[in-house]
């Protein structure tokens, strides 16, 4: 199902087909999404090494850390509302030899813990008990709750305690998420199921060269290429559906993801006072980290480290995913930050436009 024709998406078109013809970008798939719909388009490059090759719409991305609230955060909400944790509680209830106090599954989850932000020895780990000892040994960063610092090992943590609960984390996802979303393309470790062939490349490594069908983040792939803090893997078609579900509170076409009750929960802020405004998994309403300026005050945001976002209105109704692999060939690329906030500032008013007409049609009146 598609948009009406007049979101013909052609300024947004142009723009980022001329980000990659000014390589700041090797390319990517831009789509605007409604409840009733979606209209796409790819631009630019699959890859630039070791060969240039074309991109398709169907094109499959690492969404890096839109995984934390794709797969990660939705499962956590449903079990919170299974009863098996409140926000409040101790991680150490399920995790009995981690050794902070006081860190809770809602710190885990607005990035509120004090667990370690980042800590670059983690590369001398192989697997997850190595992974598990690290991290159990890295001091607090500072009192649960006082700040907020992005911490890709609060999410692992977190991850730990959903597969204590719920077993293999793609398993799950699949059978309560994507298969009931019908998201029959996202997957963790697509190269180990014959997949690599759709994917988009990330980086060019000296270990491992130029990077395929695998997940680029050093910590989920020393995790085997599973985890809560990235790792999924996506065409944005299949994203489509997820945001479409977020608009339509929790449900799409007869499948229930979330409740009413825990969508409302999604567009609380928890960090008020703090130095960003989070709430649960996502960045909500946050004037310095939103793409744009023209974001509502009722907004999810997250971003990728390879290149990928998901930006989601509840005032306007709509989303926007841009996917890209701006990290191809290498990561010394810092063009998406302008990119993302351009491109949703020629989507925006477009969807403005489209709703002030629709009204007007509604009540009979003619366009201007």
């Amino acid at each position: 199902m598609g948009l009406p024709e007049q979101m013909d998406l052609q300024a947004e078109r142009r723009y980022l087909q001329g980000c990659a013809e000014r390589k700041e970008t090797p390319g990517g798939v831009f789509s605007l999404v409604m409840p009733e719909g979606a209209k796409r388009f790819c631009f630019g490059c699959r890859s630039l090494a070791p060969e240039r090759t074309p991109l398709s719409e169907d094109a499959v991305f690492d969404l890096a850390s839109l995984t934390k609230v794709v797969s990660t955060t939705t499962i956590a909400l449903q079990c919170l509302e299974k009863g098996y944790f409140s926000l409040q509680t101790d991680a150490r209830e399920f995790l009995p030899d981690f050794p902070l106090p006081g860190v809770t599954i809602g710190g885990l989850l607005t990035h509120t813990s004090g667990v370690c932000s980042d800590d670059k020895a983690y590369k001398r780990c192989r697997g997850k008990e190595e992974m598990k000892a690290f991290l159990y040994g890295l001091p607090a960063e500072f009192e649960p709750g006082t700040e907020v610092k992005y911490s890709d090992f609060g999410f692992v943590l977190l991850g730990w305690i959903l597969e204590s609960l719920c077993g293999d984390l793609e398993e799950y996802g699949k059978k309560h998420i994507f298969s009931p979303l019908k998201m029959e393309d996202t997957c963790f470790n697509p190269g180990k199921k014959g997949r690599a062939h759709r994917c988009v490349p990330t980086e060019e490594t000296d270990g491992r060269g130029v990077i395929c069908g695998e997940v680029h983040d050093g910590k989920a792939w020393r995790l085997g290429g599973v985890s809560a803090n990235a790792g999924l893997f996506a065409p944005a078609a299949d994203l489509e559906r997820f945001v479409r579900m977020l608009l339509g509170g929790g449900e799409l076409d007869g499948a229930r993801i979330l409740s009413p009750s825990t969508m409302r929960l999604l567009q609380k802020c928890y960090t008020t006072g703090l130095s960003q405004r989070r709430t649960l998994g996502w960045i909500c309403n946050d004037t310095q980290a939103l793409p744009g300026d023209y974001c509502s005050e009722r907004c999810l945001f997250h971003t990728g480290f390879t290149g990928t976002s998901i930006y989601v209105d509840f005032e306007r109704e709509c989303g926007i995913i841009l996917l890209t692999n701006r990290i191809h060939p290498c990561r010394d690329n810092r063009f998406i930050f302008e990119i993302r906030r351009r491109a949703h500032n020629l989507a925006l008013p477009d969807v403005d436009n489209l709703r002030t007409n629709q009204k007007r049609n509604k009540e009979g009146t003619k366009w201007p």
